[in-house]
């Protein structure tokens, strides 16, 4: 009872925190421009501060380091973030300048080398329904980079109206935050930690990001939260 009451604490923290960060976020995207200029393939009619996914970023690193705090070097954590800080990279300098396609790939690639190798999560089998179980071998590190690739554009492809990528995000993440934590046996509260503290940070972004936006996630923060 008491870890929960700390653990409802903490989200609502993080969620407030988001909400203090965006508006910061928001002038350093003008200052750094990071900025949507309205053309006859946008759907703003002003200029428009992207990267707010910056923000999200930002709280939900701050809050999980915090939370983990006392083992935070027993858990995978830190490479988790590292894959994330990585993608937050790229998707920053496209909102900045732009990149074209290669240069993003190859940044996502890299971000799905280092959870592959140093944060150690891999798809190493498959479960065909009505055939069984299937070991991937050699094929895990395939598999996994194309599923990260196609999960994290998908995402991205789909943050074309206000709200519409958080919202979805936010769903999707629940949904998967709730089944591990009642059908994962061994890392299911750890993983659901992190998934709702990713959640309770969008929450705190999500009211500048609804329809009227006055904040876009950017391909900082769409491709973050599908990675």
């Amino acid at each position: 009872m008491e870890f929960t009451f700390k653990l409802i604490t903490q989200l609502f923290l993080t969620m407030m925190c988001a909400a203090v960060i965006t508006p910061i976020v928001k002038l350093l995207a003008f200052q750094i421009g990071a900025v949507d200029m309205p053309n006859a393939r946008r759907i703003n009619t002003k200029p428009m501060p992207t990267a707010g996914g910056l923000a999200i970023f930002i709280t939900f690193t701050l809050s999980t380091i915090w939370e983990f705090r006392s083992n935070l070097l027993d858990t995978s954590v830190v490479p988790i973030l590292l894959g994330a800080l990585i993608v937050v990279i790229t998707g920053l300098i496209d909102d900045i300048r732009e990149l074209k396609p290669l240069p993003k790939l190859i940044g996502l690639i890299l971000a799905g080398l280092e959870i592959y190798y140093v944060a150690g999560i891999r798809i190493n089998t498959i479960s065909i329904p009505f055939i069984g179980m299937f070991d991937l071998h050699w094929l895990s590190l395939p598999v996994t980079l194309l599923w990260i690739l196609a999960i994290t554009n998908a995402v991205n492809l789909i943050d074309g109206l206000d709200g519409l990528a958080t919202g979805v995000s936010m769903i999707a993440l629940i949904t998967i935050g709730l089944v591990s934590y009642f059908y994962l046996p061994d890392n299911g509260v750890f993983i659901s930690i992190m998934i709702f503290t990713l959640v309770a940070s969008m929450m705190g972004f999500f009211p500048y990001n609804f329809n009227p936006a006055s904040i876009y996630l950017g391909d900082t923060g769409a491709l973050m939260l599908g990675f």
